[in-house]
């Protein structure tokens, strides 16, 4: 199974989804933040405790999507494609906990790893712990560690923001 993740991946940098050129920076400021992950899964609650805790006034909208299993690729790959287009988020989270590379197979698949490619808004992939790295971690234009992680590169934490307006202030 692993050989063909490496040889999907040769065959996606050879047209270059994977380069770092074509990676898009995230916003500065980020008013919504839409994830694509399974609604019961623990990685969205962390997902939701850490934007509640750093940046309050942080919308997040949720697509759901299964994770792992039958179906997981077509609804990974539809919902990054409907929040990327909707214009009403300004950036994306693709996210799951940990698990086994079976687990996470779905996001070595080309069809995810494309839709990641070719979205209009910047996507950071928080997939699995530290040492799992798929596919979709390479294509994303930002890869978290974990869905922890990912909530954090895009919220502001707001004691930071006041010690920043206080020293402003003065």
């Amino acid at each position: 199974m692993e050989g063909s993740a490496e040889k999907l991946r040769k065959k996606l940098q050879g047209e270059g989804l994977l380069d770092r050129e074509r990676k898009q920076q995230l916003p500065d400021s980020i008013n919504t933040v839409g994830v694509v992950t399974s609604l019961g899964g623990a990685a969205l609650y962390d997902i939701l405790k850490v934007i509640e805790r750093r940046s309050p006034w942080t919308e997040v909208i949720v697509r759901d999507a299964r994770v792992q299993g039958d179906k997981a690729v077509e609804e990974i790959s539809e919902g990054v494609k409907i929040l990327s287009e909707s214009g009403m988020v300004d950036v994306l989270i693709v996210a799951r906990g940990g698990g086994s590379m079976e687990d996470l197979w779905a996001f070595n698949e080309e069809s995810v790893v494309r839709a990641i490619h070719a979205s209009q808004i910047p996507v950071v992939a928080g997939i699995g712990h530290e040492v799992d790295v798929t596919l979709s971690d390479l294509a994303a234009d930002f890869r978290a560690a974990t869905p922890t992680a990912a909530a954090e590169s895009v919220s502001p934490d707001r004691g930071e923001l006041a010690g920043e307006l206080t020293a402003v202030s003065y």
